[in-house]
């Protein structure tokens, strides 16, 4: 069995963000190098569905969004803006105020995984959004319910 080998790299983080992972990892017993490893790994895991991009399949879930709403003027605007752009795949919003300045979104989502993974792709790009987590289930349905259709260069699949 070969010996895993090991590469050295330099991350610039938070200070606040910093410590607190060391106050978490230190009071769980692992080293910074093992929480990191779990770390990626859990991050590999949950954004691997990216290899599959090219494989429309039928998705539902969740998509929960973190954000400070006094970090940015508009944002709310922005994120309104968002769900009428991917209305399709949006079946429900709700907001909630955590405290005074920190919100939490929670995005119903169903349909296409192509665009519910474009619209994850979207929300992960925006810095304002301190937190973007899914959880999504694959599932079928009854063939009458689902509809090809072709607009422009790409394959549709959606629900009716």
């Amino acid at each position: 069995m070969e010996k895993e080998q090991f590469q050295r790299f330099s991350v610039s983080l938070p200070h606040d963000l910093l410590e607190e992972f060391d106050s978490i990892r230190e009071e769980i017993g692992m080293s910074r190098s093992d929480a990191i490893r779990k770390a990626m790994r859990n991050f590999i895991t949950e954004y691997n569905w990216t290899k599959y991009k090219d494989k429309a399949t039928l998705k539902a879930g969740t998509i929960s969004i973190i954000f400070d709403h006094t970090q940015k003027i508009g944002m709310m605007d922005d994120l309104n803006d968002l769900q009428h752009e991917y209305y399709e795949i949006i079946d429900a919003t709700l907001h909630i105020h955590l405290d005074k300045n920190n919100c939490m979104v929670i995005i119903a989502v169903k349909g296409n995984s192509n665009l519910i993974n474009q619209l994850i792709k979207d929300l992960n790009s925006r810095p304002e959004y301190r937190q973007v987590k899914q959880i999504l289930l694959e599932f079928s349905t009854r063939g009458e319910d689902i509809h090809h259709h072709h607009h422009g260069n790409e394959k549709d699949l959606h629900i009716h």
